[in-house]
């Protein structure tokens, strides 16, 4: 009974999906959103273990099947909830991560699953909060408005617009394919997958470290509402809600929307302590619309959008680290500075750069500083379609598009960079993607032996990116010779700019099939070829509008002092090829792979699981979108290859109180994509991509969920990794030439842990409280492959807590909160650009009080 009533919210009803008998529930998940028949319960509670399909059977029996069960769900779904009798043991989880419902314990891959109640309840807002919940996983900034995502130490720091991911992001299974599009709030989901190793050879498009699949809830039979008011810290609103149901025979609707609003910025100027930086304004919606169009076609249409106008955030400088320096010894600027009086000891530091008071030893997350003189914010905007139409060919066939389009834009979004209050290095931002895909896939199964799935993937994508440069103090102007016009301009350079477009074609084809070989051993073998295509230009010019002393064109003098003969008009292409004649880069990457994955898993025992697996995973190469002279500097990375080898164990006991998942794995990387620095004779240090030959992981993680007392729900997990470059040969911040052997990757900590612990009791006859607390530990790391002390990631322990106020029938919820409450300290990232090496700190300390209303 406590099963059945549980299905009253949207979370809880894909836990009555799993409990539908194989077929049926492949039949109408994707469309109808709750089914269970109570013999299926029984059957379930008494074997403990969700039941494997035994084929589609009859199609009017299965329709009359399916009704009966939807109908029981509209039963279930007006009932009152039956809290005073929790469940003792824990709930089985239902996931996708196989293309087909499966209970999680009998998946033979690491997955972590939340549902979006839990998402909720512990702050995770976005993409990058997930790590609070997934040990292995990181999120940082590149200070480029780019997330870099980071899954068992597998990322690519790379800060472009449209650069891909390590980590694919999917939205019900839609890939989200550049990372800059998973930045959207999380709002009215249904759960989240994450899935670690390889992937590619189920859908979506190819990734070494795993995928992230966000499931939203889905329209329901009958017309529910709900919605949630959050007021936080710094005058933070969040507001959100959704409405659900039929709208006719064969049509349900839902529409859910999301607004996040702040009135004051987070961040504090730490030279003008009166200025604040940080205030929020984020929107997002979602609409869904499904059809069942026959009784063996179902047809699914989503839109979805966010968009976000806040105000970026702002780093801390770290130390000074000059971007010019003329090709002369270090006395000379002295020499110089004594005749002149000019302040141009310090390689030509301007002197607001020079006289900063720097702060390195800074343990204020709300400290830090930006230009003054600028406004800045986001201009960041996401909006998708897509179109899911099911056909069932037969009783053991089924046939699946999936269809989108995307577009992702930038227009004019103003970045703060340097962590000073002047403009040594501001970025403007322009820039955006078109995304479109399509794929079809045939699934089914034979008897009770296998199931099977082929398919093809198409992918066309378009990438424009202009990065628009702007440092009247940096060291590239070398002197200013005062304060009054026309003598306080730039002696040289003010404004610069990269641009970088490319179209991507990608096609592949997939297979993927379980075969039974014996009652409690089966083989998992996948496949997937895959063909790619990118032709990019790119170069770096000086903006037409550029005011400086001296009027002649940056690049031409740069390729005279090259030995070219270039004559460059400001916003023309400078960058210089291998004669040092200025003009356009152009190339084109094509490539190809094929990744698989082999797995044999074994069931011993009811509860118990043990699997050993080999993968080998790609992803695909690219072009930088970067600041440089040369255009050597812009040639693509190759694709990287990931060979995993992995052992994991499932089981439950303790009358499934107790589950624990475990594994144990081995990488061996070739090629591994870096963003890294090379000496430019005129940028000085910049960043460039480049390929490590040769690198390995060894790591185990470990998870555990308990219910020792009935109304207290413990879960534990922990990730191990110990990474290490084979072999390579680079350049170091500075330009300089670094063996990286022996070096630990970046954004790649040892440990990282998480603990969480609820307990509900009543208060009164009809109301329960709910305490709860959450720690997270993220061990050091780098920014950097070398290790440099300066880039320093340090160790981050994070407690939060929440306590929730609920009645019985669980109409409405209030909810206070507290995140990091102990204030602690910790860098995000660390980046050189311009003049300075600067931090990104973490969030601090804030608090909150939800009130949430469910109208049904």
């Amino acid at each position: 009974m406590a099963r059945m009533a549980c299905c009253r919210s949207s979370s809880a009803a894909a836990a009555c999906r799993s409990w539908m008998p194989g077929r049926l529930y492949r039949n109408k998940k994707s469309v109808f959103g709750c089914g269970s028949t109570v013999a299926d319960s029984e059957a379930l509670t008494s074997r403990g273990r969700r039941p494997r399909a035994k084929g589609l059977g009859n199609r009017m029996q299965l329709r009359r099947s399916a009704q009966s069960v939807w109908a029981l769900c509209g039963v279930l779904l007006s009932a009152p909830a039956l809290a005073d009798t929790p469940p003792t043991e824990l709930p089985q989880v239902t996931v996708t991560a196989q293309r087909r419902g499966e209970a999680m314990d009998d998946v033979p891959m690491a997955v972590s699953a939340l549902s979006g109640q839990e998402l909720q309840t512990y702050g995770v807002t976005d993409t990058r909060d997930l790590g609070k919940l997934v040990p292995g996983f990181t999120a940082a900034d590149s200070g480029f408005d780019t997330p870099i995502f980071t899954l068992r130490g597998v990322g690519f720091a790379d800060s472009s617009f449209a650069t891909t991911s390590t980590v694919g992001i999917y939205a019900d299974e839609v890939s989200l394919a550049y990372p800059i599009m998973g930045k959207g709030p999380n709002f009215d989901l249904q759960r989240v997958e994450v899935l670690k190793g390889p992937q590619g050879t189920l859908y979506g498009r190819n990734a070494t470290g795993g995928t992230i699949n966000y499931i939203a809830n889905t329209p329901t039979a009958q017309r529910v509402g709900g919605g949630d008011v959050t007021y936080g810290s710094y005058g933070r609103v969040d507001t959100q809600g959704y409405i659900s149901g039929p709208i006719g025979d064969s049509l349900r609707a839902r529409l859910a929307a999301i607004s996040i609003n702040s009135t004051t910025g987070w961040q504090t100027s730490a030279t003008r302590p009166d200025d604040h930086l940080g205030k929020l304004n984020k929107q997002a919606a979602r609409g869904i619309l499904d059809w069942q169009a026959r009784d063996d076609v179902q047809v699914r249409l989503t839109l979805y959008g966010w968009q976000d106008k806040s105000e970026p955030q702002a780093p801390y400088a770290v130390a000074r680290q000059a971007q010019f320096k003329l090709p002369l010894p270090a006395q000379f600027g002295s020499v110089l500075q004594s005749i002149t009086g000019l302040n141009i000891g310090n390689a030509f530091l301007d002197p607001s750069v020079a006289n900063y008071p720097l702060n390195p030893g800074n343990r204020n997350a709300r400290i830090a500083d930006w230009n003054k003189n600028n406004e800045f914010g986001l201009r960041d905007r996401f909006w998708m379609a897509s179109l899911r139409p099911e056909w069932y060919l037969s009783d053991s066939a089924k046939l699946t598009g999936l269809f989108s389009y995307q577009q992702m834009r930038a227009n004019g979004s103003k970045l703060p960079q340097g962590g000073l209050d002047v403009e040594d290095i501001d970025q403007v931002l322009y820039a955006s993607i078109r995304s479109v895909s399509g794929e079809i896939r045939l699934e089914g199964n034979v008897d009770e032996r296998a199931d099977w799935l082929i398919g093809v993937n198409l992918n066309r994508d378009t990438h424009h990116e202009i990065i628009e440069g702007y440092g009247s103090e940096n060291s590239l102007n070398m002197v200013q010779f005062g304060d009054t016009a026309p003598l306080n301009k730039p002696l040289f350079f003010q404004k610069g700019a990269a641009k970088g477009d490319a179209q991507v074609h990608s096609d592949s084809v997939f297979a993927d099939g379980d075969l039974k070989l014996l009652d409690r051993l089966k083989l998992t073998l996948g496949a997937r070829y895959t063909r790619e295509r990118q032709a990019y230009s790119g170069c770096t010019y000086v903006l037409a509008d550029n005011d400086s002393i001296v009027p002649f064109p940056f690049f031409t003098a740069a390729s005279y002092l090259k030995g070219g003969h270039s004559n460059v008009p400001q916003g023309a292409c400078g960058s210089l090829d291998a004669n040092a004649n200025a003009g356009l880069f152009t190339d084109v990457l094509p490539e190809h792979n094929l990744s698989y994955r082999s797995v044999l898993s074994w069931t011993p025992a009811d509860e118990v699981l043990l699997y050993g697996a080999y993968s080998r995973g790609y992803k695909s190469g690219g072009f930088p979108t970067i600041f440089s002279v040369d255009q050597a500097s812009l040639a693509p990375v190759v694709q990287e290859k990931l060979d995993a080898y992995e052992l994991g164990a499932k089981f439950a006991t303790l009358q499934r109180r107790l589950r624990i998942n475990a594994a144990l794995f081995y990488y061996d990387y070739t090629n591994k994509q870096l963003l890294t620095y090379f000496k430019d004779e005129i940028f000085g240090a910049l960043q460039y991509l480049q390929n490590v030959p040769k690198s390995r992981e060894i790591g185990a993680e470990l998870s555990a969920a308990w219910v020792p007392l009935r109304r207290l729900h413990l879960n534990v997990a922990a990730s191990y990794i110990r990474s290490k470059v084979i072999r390579y040969q680079g350049k170091d911040t500075q330009g300089g030439d670094f063996d990286f052997a022996g070096q630990e990757f970046n954004y790649a900590p040892r440990l990282q842990a998480s603990a969480l612990a609820n307990y509900s009791f009543p208060v009164s006859r009809d109301l329960n409280l709910t305490p709860g607390v959450g720690y997270t530990y993220t061990g050091a790391t780098n920014s950097t492959l070398e290790h440099d002390p300066l880039y320093a990631l340090n160790v981050h322990q994070q407690l939060d807590a929440q306590i929730a106020l609920t009645p019985n029938d669980g109409v409405w919820s209030l909810t206070a909160f507290g995140r990091n409450l102990t204030d602690a300290f910790y860098r995000n990232s660390v980046i050189k650009l311009g003049d300075t090496v600067f931090a990104y700190a973490g969030q601090p300390r804030t608090w909150g009080l939800t009130l949430t209303v469910d109208l049904r």
